[in-house]
């Protein structure tokens, strides 16, 4: 997926830069307006105080600056699976729990017990398995710098 974006910092070595991005319509749903401030497990983006804005780490191998209007990229397979992750597997781990719970106590009662402790410690789990090897992966990198042409069309749509 490309979007287009602003640098809003570049690190010292200039490999590195934070963009700030307008919100896909990917992340319109989210429950958290605004995010939650510690990562999107979706794509590794972290939202603004602006809930229409989100800034991201990107990986910046054509020497973008700070100011700069650029287009980025971020791979389709890296957010469907963490879409996976966020969305379908909480609801698979809910059923389970429901299923083992009441064939393990023989109630409905200790089913639903079951797949409400499943479904909350599923995310207990996905917190810990983004924190210790998604956030680390860089989801976006910068793939262009747009000219001023571009840049005035970008101003215009704002």
């Amino acid at each position: 997926m490309r979007q287009r974006a602003r640098v809003i910092s570049a690190s010292a070595d200039g490999r590195r830069a934070t963009v700030k991005v307008s919100r896909s319509s990917m992340c319109e749903g989210c429950e958290k307006i605004g995010g939650c401030g510690k990562g999107c497990s979706l794509s590794g983006i972290v939202a603004s105080e602006n809930a229409k804005t989100m800034t991201a780490d990107a990986v910046n191998e054509i020497g973008a600056e700070p100011g700069m209007l650029v287009e980025v990229e971020s791979a389709s397979s890296r957010v469907l699976g963490s879409a996976a992750l966020v969305f379908l597997l909480p609801l698979l781990i809910c059923a389970g729990g429901y299923a083992l719970g009441k064939r393990l106590f023989g109630t409905d009662q200790a089913g639903v017990l079951a797949a409400i402790a499943g479904f909350a410690l599923t995310f207990l789990l996905i917190a810990v398995v983004d924190r210790l090897f998604l956030s680390k992966k860089t989801a976006v990198r910068i793939v262009k710098i747009l000219s001023e042409d571009e840049e005035e069309e970008e101003d215009k749509a704002e």
